[in-house]
Parts: structure tokens; sequence; C-alpha cells
């Protein structure tokens, strides 16, 4: 299982940054402003990008628009970009010209103070609220909660670094217990809610337990133990219940892990090869004296680019399975 888990953190450390996002800055320096558009264009389809590459990638085409005298366009740009972060900001060194752009539209989106919470799906016992902070007002999420012999509120805090809190509802016996999520300042001031203390939101313990077997709450969050929960007598390896037969065997299960890891190396390997290769391909393209080489060599860098990201999409699915059924 550690092998396993030592491979996963291998690969994911093994993903090689977006090559097109930094031939795009080096063009951006040189002012080729639309060759720039076009690399960010290829670097928006990497899979293996992170969030904040994405960012990044839509930051620096907002710019290379407004170089260009195309703000409607920029400012699109920079709509996509604050619909993925609502707190991003742009490099605060930038040109007032360019600033002045990113707040109108920041401030098109979101109204001055904007700050709002939103519900979302989480499993039974778990509260998840999204914090919507574009104008970085929030210092602090709170649920306050309530069970059915308590008096007063009791405050679970978290921090809205991560964007995303999650919180585990205590509470153990019978009847419901109360809760509401408040978004505060940094004087401790309410600045939004999720149901309010007149108000309430209710959750009723059922059958089942609160949180799947292995989770423990932990200062509001929810942490996974380490250990696996126990068959109960007569269940076969595998059967945690002991209604449910595993569907493989063991070693059937292991050969299938490796297999998929195998071919999620050499989906990555693959991957990597041909996003080299349109890289050189739209280098190609950029030297061509003749239009019809130029439009051939961007057309092969297209091709190239998007086989590279079925690849590394195929590749991180087969990581993702080799992994569950090692570890399983």
């Amino acid at each position: 299982m550690w092998l396993a888990v030592t491979l996963l953190v291998v690969l994911g450390h093994a993903v090689p940054a977006n090559p097109y996002l930094e031939q795009a800055r080096a063009r951006y320096e040189a002012l080729h402003f639309s060759e720039a558009v076009e690399l960010l264009e290829l670097a928006e389809q990497v899979p293996s990008s992170t969030r904040a590459q994405h960012l990044d990638i839509l930051e620096l085409r907002a710019r290379c628009e407004l170089a260009e005298g195309r703000r409607q366009e920029a400012e699109a740009t920079y709509e996509r970009m604050l619909m993925l972060d609502p707190r991003a900001e742009p490099p605060a060194d930038l040109s007032p010209k360019i600033l002045e752009t990113f707040q109108a539209v920041k401030a098109r989106l979101f109204p001055a103070g904007y700050v709002a919470l939103k519900q979302l799906p989480a499993a039974e016992g778990l509260v998840r609220a999204e914090v919507v902070d574009p104008w970085r007002r929030v210092d602090a999420v709170v649920l306050h909660w309530r069970g059915p012999r308590d008096a007063d509120w009791r405050p679970l805090r978290a921090r809205p670094d991560a964007e995303c809190c999650v919180f585990q509802l205590p509470g153990g016996g019978p009847g419901p217990v109360r809760w509401y999520v408040e978004a505060q300042g940094p004087e401790g001031t309410g600045l939004t809610r999720l149901g309010a203390p007149e108000a309430p939101q209710e959750w009723t313990r059922g059958m089942a337990s609160a949180s799947a077997p292995g989770t423990e709450a932990q200062d509001g969050g929810v942490t996974e133990s380490l250990v696996a929960p126990v068959p109960p007598p007569g269940a076969g390896p595998g059967d945690v219940h002991g209604d449910r037969r595993a569907s493989t065997t063991p070693r059937l299960r292991r050969t299938l892990g490796w297999v998929s890891l195998g071919v999620a190396v050499a989906a990555g390997v693959g991957g990597t090869w041909l996003q080299v290769r349109s890289g050189e391909s739209h280098d190609a393209a950029s030297r061509a004296e003749w239009a019809g080489d130029s439009r051939r060599h961007s057309e092969r860098a297209r091709t190239q680019a998007g086989w590279a990201t079925g690849l590394f999409i195929g590749g991180g699915a087969a990581a993702l399975g080799g992994g569950y059924l090692l570890t399983w």
C-alpha cells in the first residue's frame, strides 16, 4: 500500500510545469502580445495545470488583450478569472490602465463589500459552506450550534483560507441539532449568514453514522482516521458490513492496480512528449516564412496539444483507479 501511495505522490510531483505559460510570459516581455495570446490558448488546454496556473493564464491574457487595445475581450477574460476565484487580484505594480479595467469588472460583478455564504452538498452530519469574499472582508467563519437541551449557542470557528469551510455537527443524543453559519469581519461583526438564531437549520441524527467510518471531528473540521473499521465475525476480506462480498480477489485487485499505474506512467510519458512536440511545432509556425507552412505547423501544434490533454486525463484516471485498487 505504501509503495502505491509513494508512486502516486511521485507521479503528482513529476507533472511538468505548463510550458506554454512560460513561453507566453517570454513573448509578453518581448512585446509580442498576439503570439502570447496564442500560447495562452494552448496553456489553457493543459490538464495538469493547477488552479493558480489557470489564474495566471487568464491574468496574463487580459494584459495582452489590453495591450492590443481589445478592452472588451480583456474584460471578458477578467470575468472568467473572477468567477474562478472572486478573491483574485492582479499584481499591484501594473499600469493604472490595467488596474482600472480589472476594478471596473470586479465592481460590476460584485457590489462593494459583497460577501456571500453558499451551502454545498455534504454527507450526513456535515456542513460545507463556500465563502464568496471578493473584497476580503471575512476574518472567520463560525458555525453556531445548539443541542436539544442546550440554552446557549456553541461556536465552532474556521478560517476561510480555502474558501470552503467544513464543519461536523456535534451531538450524539436524540433530538435535533440546530445550527447556523456566520461570516464575521475582523472585529467579530456579522457580515452574512446561512440561517439565523431565530430561524436556524435543523439536523437530526439518523440510524446511520453522521460521518463515514473512520472519521472524527476535530476543531470543527473532519480528519480521517488511519485505523480501518474492523469487519464483523464471519465477514470476508474487504467486507466491512458482513452483507457485502468483494467482487474481486485481493490478488486480482493488486494485479489490476499495478496495470493501471503502469498505464498511468505510460500516458504521462506520452502526454509529456506530445506536449513538448506541440511546443516545437508552435515554434516552427512562428519561424515559417510562408503562410501555408505556418498554418500547417499551427494545426499540428493544436492536434498534439489535444492528444496530450487526452493522455493526461486518461493517465490521471488510471493513477487514481490503480491507487484505489491497491489500497482497497
